[in-house]
């Protein structure tokens, strides 16, 4: 279990960007990593239903975008 520490990071920049006027926050995920995808769910965050494969430095990559709501 972890000290909590990436939540209040993720919160902080939540925080900041909805006091910029931000209402939607996006981000990509690397599909395969399952662990990262459960940390964004559990703090807001759902599939986009938008995909994006990429190649970086000659390996195929599927990355997946999530996106939270902010007031």
């Amino acid at each position: 279990m972890g000290k909590g520490y990436g939540r209040a990071l993720l919160q902080a920049v939540v925080d900041k960007l909805a006091g910029m006027g931000c209402r939607d926050i996006l981000l990509w995920v690397l599909a395969e990593n399952e662990r990262a995808k459960r940390f964004y769910e559990k703090n807001g965050f759902a599939e986009s239903g938008a995909y994006l494969d990429d190649n970086i430095g000659g390996k195929a990559l599927k990355e997946v975008q999530y996106v939270r709501h902010v007031e």
